[in-house]
């Protein structure tokens, strides 16, 4: 419980100043919810880096994707954020890239008005920070990840320790 709660911490904390040299200083809400799964369920599907990172990125695309939709054919921006939700689980779905928190995303890139640079800023720097924290923090009792490239990311980060 202590890892966690410091790990999540560390990886918010982290992103958060990192964002400050954006101009998005703000922490995408999503994150919040993706630590509880990184850090209090490691093991569990969604805590899996092709999850994490696959889920967010298509979430996020599907809902910047859906908000040019609308910026060039119209309608009501409700119906298309509601779209965009429902396509980007879909859409991790076909891909088996299933993160909840991610599907948030598309809902914040529409109360944002979010652009194309979202992608920039908050998306990416979050996502390796994220990431960079879970990689180590959870690798310190075994290896984390189902695929074989965390493990062997996870192999060179210890045989370099030595």
């Amino acid at each position: 419980m202590l890892l966690g709660a410091l790990g999540t911490c560390a990886a918010l904390a982290l992103t958060w100043a990192l964002l400050r040299l954006t101009q998005h200083p703000w922490l995408l809400p999503s994150f919040g919810g993706s630590c509880v799964i990184l850090f209090g369920m490691p093991r569990g599907a969604m805590a899996q880096p092709r999850s994490f990172v696959g889920g967010h990125a298509l979430a996020t695309l599907v809902g910047l994707a859906c908000r040019s939709a609308q910026g060039l054919l119209g309608g009501p921006p409700e119906v298309w954020a509601c779209a965009a939700a429902g396509l980007a689980l879909a859409a991790m779905m076909a891909t088996r890239t299933i993160h909840s928190p991610a599907g948030a995303n598309p809902l914040v890139v529409f109360a944002e008005g979010a652009g194309w640079d979202f992608l920039l800023a908050p998306l990416l720097p979050g996502l390796a920070i994220l990431f960079a924290v879970a990689l180590a923090g959870n690798n310190l009792p075994r290896p984390w990840g189902a695929g074989p490239w965390p493990r062997f990311v996870a192999r060179l980060w210890r045989a370099s320790m030595r």
